[in-house]
């Protein structure tokens, strides 16, 4: 009977794992809820990566009040976000986030694509877009009043994007970023990205989102929390 079976699953497009038990688990809004129950209420939220803007819509659900900076190089982005920035009131910058000011190569895609990523070396595979830092777009605009929010998807760039905003990053309170297990291109280590935010005034507050690979379940991505030094969410470091 086995034999059949196999035979069977060998004739579609599937394929039959054994179920490791590994924890995997997506928590973002959940971390988000609680520190808003400890009284985490920033005024600005800035979605780097935005894609469609679901992420901003989810926060927006939980901090009604915050403003909110979507920033999304893709051309294919650019009609639909227009449209949910109208609606929402929502703010569009239209770049890549980088370590510089000027153009920069985009992987093509024709539609909206949750891996779209930075490609240093342009190819006939590539969009060239704007780019901007973090100070350029919002560096003088925001302060440490506005406990600002900071979100980062980039698909391995976000260490680049961090690096174009040493003045902004003395205004915000709390950083949510994707994190890389092990590289791929251009990805900085944990440890490299920890140092870094360390150096800059932050601490690891939270993991909030772990993913696997699917042909083994190795953890490949994360989501991390880092929350300012003096921040108040940090306060409270009791065991129980």
């Amino acid at each position: 009977m086995k034999q059949i079976i196999k035979a069977l699953i060998a004739q579609t497009p599937y394929r039959i794992v054994r179920d490791r038990g590994a924890n995997r688990f997506q928590a973002i809004d959940v971390s988000l809820r609680n520190m808003k129950d400890r009284d985490f209420f920033p005024r600005v939220v800035i979605d780097g990566g935005a894609h469609l803007g679901s992420f901003s819509l989810a926060t927006k659900q939980i901090f009604p009040g915050a403003t909110f900076h979507l920033v999304e190089p893709q051309p294919a982005c650019r009609v639909p976000l227009k449209a949910l920035c109208a609606k929402e009131g929502f703010i569009l910058h239209e770049c890549a986030l980088a370590d510089h000011v000027g153009k920069i190569g985009l992987s093509r895609t024709t539609e909206p694509s949750t891996g779209a990523h930075i490609v240093p070396n342009s190819d006939t595979e590539t969009s060239i877009v704007s780019a901007s830092t973090l100070d350029a777009l919002l560096g003088q605009r925001i302060s440490v009043h506005d406990r600002a929010l900071l979100k980062l998807d980039l698909q391995g760039y976000e260490l680049h994007a961090l690096r174009g905003g040493p003045t902004l990053l003395r205004s915000i309170e709390v950083i949510l970023t994707e994190v890389s297990f092990f590289a791929q291109a251009y990805e900085p280590t944990i440890a490299d990205l920890i140092k870094f935010l360390d150096i800059s005034g932050f601490q690891l507050y939270d993991i909030v989102a772990l993913t696997g690979r699917a042909r083994d379940n190795r953890a490949h991505q994360g989501d991390f929390v880092f929350a300012r030094k003096n921040s108040q969410l940090l306060e409270d470091a009791r065991w129980e």
